[in-house]
Order: C-alpha cells, then structure tokens, then sequence
C-alpha cells in the first residue's frame, strides 16, 4: 500500500514537472508571434534564413517584427557587450515609416562574445531588443 502511494505520488510529480515545460515552450511560441520582436539570421532573400541566436563572427542580419508601423525615416542598429555593457558599433539605416517587417543586412559581428542588439530611434529610444552570441 505504502509503495503504491509512493509510485502514485512520483507518477504526479512527473506529470506536474511535464506540464510545466509544455507551458514554458508555448509561452516560447507565442512570445515569438506576439509583440515587438528582433532576431537574428544569416540572410533575408525573401524570408528569413538561418534563423538563430549564435553565429559565428562576420556579418548576419537583424530582424525587426513590430505590431504597429516603425513610424520612422531612420533608425539605428545598436550593438552592445554584455560583459562591460559599453556600445561596440552602431548601423545607421534609412527605413519607411509605415513599415513593420524590417531587415537590416550586414550587421557585423568581429569578436566572439554575447551582445545586445536595439533598433533605436535617432532620439535614443528602445523600438526592441534581443541578445545573439558570437562564438
């Protein structure tokens, strides 16, 4: 009887544990078609093409997906060291301002590490933001 509990509460737990995971990969999926959103892939030729979060050095492109248009004739591609949190390079790029689907290509990465990519507004403020490492 004993043992049947003990089996009765792993099996529980497993379930629980199980369940958990299912929810943190949906909120994966949805955070991914909801909201501002920028990402990274080697090459945009009419959709997105290597789409990940570790490249090696060189350049990839930045990937903007916003909910409302970008409202903006130029923006800037900032990329920051994680590690000292000091600005690397920024990409100044021309754009429509009722765009919301946005690639910037030949963003360039030289040195291994993890950054923080923003699309800026020339004023400074955040559009979005999103992390990519270089290895």
């Amino acid at each position: 009887m004993r043992s049947a509990k003990l089996i009765l509460l792993l099996f529980t737990l497993i379930i629980a544990f199980s369940g958990c995971s299912k929810i943190k990969q949906i909120q994966k999926i949805t955070d991914k078609f909801s909201g501002d959103r920028l990402y990274f892939c080697e090459k945009y030729v009419t959709k997105e093409i290597g789409e990940d979060t570790k490249f090696k050095a060189g350049k990839i492109t930045v990937m903007v997906k916003l909910q409302n248009p970008i409202g903006e004739k130029e923006v800037d591609i900032n990329v920051t060291d994680i590690a000292s949190g000091k600005a690397v390079d920024t990409f100044p790029f021309t754009v429509q301002p009722s765009w919301d689907y946005i690639h910037f290509d030949d963003v360039e990465f030289k040195d291994k590490g993890k950054y923080k990519v923003s699309c800026l507004k020339k004023n400074g403020d955040v559009i979005c933001s999103s992390e990519v490492e270089i290895i």
